[in-house]
């Protein structure tokens, strides 16, 4: 179940935000969440998966490229986001990422 899109608000799950392995994250993996949160409300498509470059997120998020790249990890390895990797049709250079968020679907 995919959450509506607001104006002026965005939806964090409750199902993650209470979950004990979510609690336990470093601050900056919670922090990339929510922004990934805000993201979402605002591109994602019918499915829940929206794109975003890696300096998007640095500039989206006020944190460093490092600590960005190893909360992404974190938050994938925890299933709390899906990531597919994005390439240029043609060229199959690297594109950006495209994530969903898990929260907002029931897991099986």
């Amino acid at each position: 179940m995919l959450s509506s899109k607001t104006k002026n608000n965005f939806l964090v799950p409750h199902e993650v935000w209470e979950d004990p392995k979510f609690q336990n994250l470093h601050l900056s993996a919670k922090h990339l969440y929510t922004t990934l949160c805000k993201i979402a409300n605002r591109l994602s498509d019918d499915n829940g998966w929206f794109y975003r470059g890696i300096n998007q997120l640095v500039n989206d998020t006020n944190l460093s490229k490092s600590i960005v790249i190893k909360a992404k990890r974190v938050l994938k390895d925890n299933q709390f986001i899906d990531i597919k990797r994005g390439y240029f049709e043609h060229s199959k250079q690297r594109t950006y990422d495209y994530f969903r968020l898990n929260g907002f679907r029931f897991k099986v």
